[in-house]
């Protein structure tokens, strides 16, 4: 009887202890993901920083590569942005998906755990005069993913430039 009850004991211990394994994993792979997900977060945020600065400070040009001096045409659709790396070989005004390999701008500053370089687009959405002044209104998108390449961000920002 003793025997017994010993083997029931030690099977409602191995239960347990298997059950605490599985949620330790789990908890792990979230952690994990939310991480990756972080890093592709700031990764992003850091080229649409970068990218306004460029615009602050006079920089833009329509014939530098991922600044275009006119909306893209399926810049409003989100599944535009945000289908990868795409292809290398692109018209970049036209093609849908937009390809971030041969289309985007490359940032100055990189993180090391990301398994690709952040990127980001600019364009020139409309320009007004009025008088002495130029309101130019900018869209930036900017692209990066987290450490294994699979966490995508994508964001996008709205910015007025008035002199």
């Amino acid at each position: 009887m003793t025997l017994i009850v010993g083997l029931v004991l030690l099977v409602m211990l191995m239960s347990i202890s298997m059950i605490g394994f599985r949620n330790t994993t789990m908890s792990e792979r979230m952690t994990g993901n939310v991480v990756d997900r972080n890093f592709s977060f700031q990764s992003a945020e850091s080229a649409g920083k970068e990218a306004l600065e460029l615009i602050e400070s006079g920089g833009f040009s329509a014939g530098t590569l991922g600044h275009y001096g006119a909306p893209l045409s399926e810049g409003d659709n989100a599944s535009f942005w945000t289908q990868g790396a795409g292809a290398t070989t692109s018209t970049c005004t036209t093609t849908t998906p937009f390809s971030w390999k041969s289309c985007a701008a490359a940032v100055g500053t990189t993180y090391a755990n990301n398994a690709e370089g952040a990127k980001y687009v600019i364009e020139l959405l409309s320009t007004v005069v009025s008088g002495t002044t130029t309101t130019r209104t900018y869209r930036v998108t900017s692209r990066s993913t987290g450490g294994s390449g699979v966490a995508e961000s994508v964001l996008q920002v709205m910015y007025v430039k008035t002199t």
